[in-house]
């Protein structure tokens, strides 16, 4: 193969890998949701100290589940539509550039939480099995699109799908009328289908091999937080849920000849730290803010955005990140409760980084959401929100493993996203 196909296809192979961690990458603080199910949503995350629903206190605060006022259900559905689009342009040996657009349509991420609040008992139970990431990135061949070119000239399709589910077993023990501790391990699963596999070193053929076939693996984590209820209207929470260690995935490719070649992947995910502060001194009114801080730096698969003497792609290169989630609640009724929120986080990815992050940008840092309950009675309630992730962009020129970058060129990230969540809860 040429020096002029390599320094397309390597580049953008190494981007694709990228899309195997972030499923909400290409939605939210990075590759981890900053909430899960409508009523968590609508309040932009903010549950570290303000308990309002199972789901949202079971990812955040496992102590926080004493802090709910019933036992309940919760089943939620999240359906996230995000817009991406891919900006190349090159002058040597000719000018050219292009734009595409991704072709994946919605995803769909489930949510359900169950808490149990045993009469005359300290201790609170719970369960959590959470959508937490979920994506997928599609983007057609272009003959206009430099980087998109079919090979040699240029890389040709991305395909890439994720998905990750977090059970959580919840315990927590209310010691008195104002602290509550809670812990959690954490159970795993996820399945990633990529194409090409630019984590693993190309084929004798210079093109990298497919991961198509897709992998299963399962990690392991621990979740533990603390709930300060005061008199005065004060909540205080802080919560660390630890790195979640997965097995390596494991692909069934082939080679340039068509013969068996296994590949593997190393890849965790990040550590979260929340400390929270909500009010609700205010008739009618709950007021929450959180600060969190994601670990990407520390984590498998995260490592500095290079290439390998093989070729294959060391790392992504994102740093860790801090979150401030805010939001409000207010009852309106005996029926209707509406909410809102706003979070804001540091993009985890460096402009010159951009060819290593192609097919999902993890770059957004704006996010605001409107919810509405409506409860039919004392125990049956249906809860709606939306939330938009604003547009951001970064653009970098091309990296290339033996070139370094590459003059006169230019690639540029462009997102944003919607969700629609929709959710049903049942108190008892």
């Amino acid at each position: 193969m040429s020096n002029h196909g390599m320094s397309w296809k390597l580049p953008l192979s190494s981007a694709l890998v990228l899309s195997i961690l972030s499923a909400t990458a290409s939605a939210q603080t990075g590759h981890v949701l900053n909430g899960v199910g409508a009523v968590n949503q609508s309040m932009a995350g903010a549950s570290t100290a303000a308990p309002l629903d199972a789901s949202g206190a079971l990812q955040w605060n496992p102590a926080a589940i004493s802090g709910l006022e019933r036992s309940e259900i919760e089943f939620g559905m999240e359906l996230l539509s995000p817009s991406v689009t891919l900006d190349s342009s090159v002058t040597n040996p000719m000018s050219m550039s292009g734009s595409s657009e991704s072709d994946m349509g919605m995803s769909a991420i489930p949510s359900f939480g169950f808490v149990f609040k045993p009469q005359d008992s300290r201790w609170t139970i719970g369960l959590g099995a959470l959508g937490i990431s979920g994506f997928g990135v599609d983007y057609g061949a272009s003959t206009t699109n430099p980087i998109l070119m079919p090979p040699p000239s240029g890389f040709g399709s991305i395909y890439s799908e994720f998905q990750m589910l977090q059970v959580a077993p919840t315990f927590s023990y209310q010691a008195d009328d104002h602290w509550s501790f809670g812990f959690a391990p954490t159970i795993n699963q996820a399945q990633l289908a990529v194409d090409p596999a630019c984590f693993a070193a190309p084929n004798g053929n210079g093109q990298y091999p497919s991961g198509a076939h897709g992998a299963d693996a399962w990690g392991f984590g621990g979740q533990v937080g603390v709930l300060y209820q005061g008199d005065s209207g004060w909540n205080f929470g802080a919560s660390y849920k630890s790195q979640q260690d997965f097995e390596n995935f494991q692909f069934n490719s082939v080679d340039e000849s068509g013969l068996p070649r296994t590949l593997e992947l190393d890849l965790d995910f990040p550590s979260i730290a929340s400390l929270g502060a909500a009010y609700m001194g205010f008739e009618k009114w709950v007021l929450a803010a959180d600060l969190r801080y994601i670990d990407y730096q520390s984590t498998d698969g995260f490592q500095e955005a290079k290439f390998n003497p093989d070729a294959s792609v060391n790392g992504f290169g994102w740093d860790s990140i801090f979150v401030l989630a805010l939001g409000a609640q207010y009852e309106i009724d005996d029926k209707w409760t509406a909410r809102a929120g706003y979070a804001f986080n540091q993009n985890p990815i460096a402009d010159e980084d951009s060819t290593f992050n192609l097919p999902a940008p993890a770059i957004l840092e704006h996010h605001a959401s409107l919810g509405v309950s409506y409860c039919f009675d004392e125990a049956w309630c249906l809860d709606i929100a939306y939330r938009h992730g604003f547009e951001n962009s970064i653009e970098g020129p091309i990296g290339h493993p033996a070139m370094g970058t590459v003059p006169g060129s230019s690639v540029k990230n462009t997102m944003s996203t919607d969700s629609l969540i929709v959710g049903f809860r049942v108190g008892f």
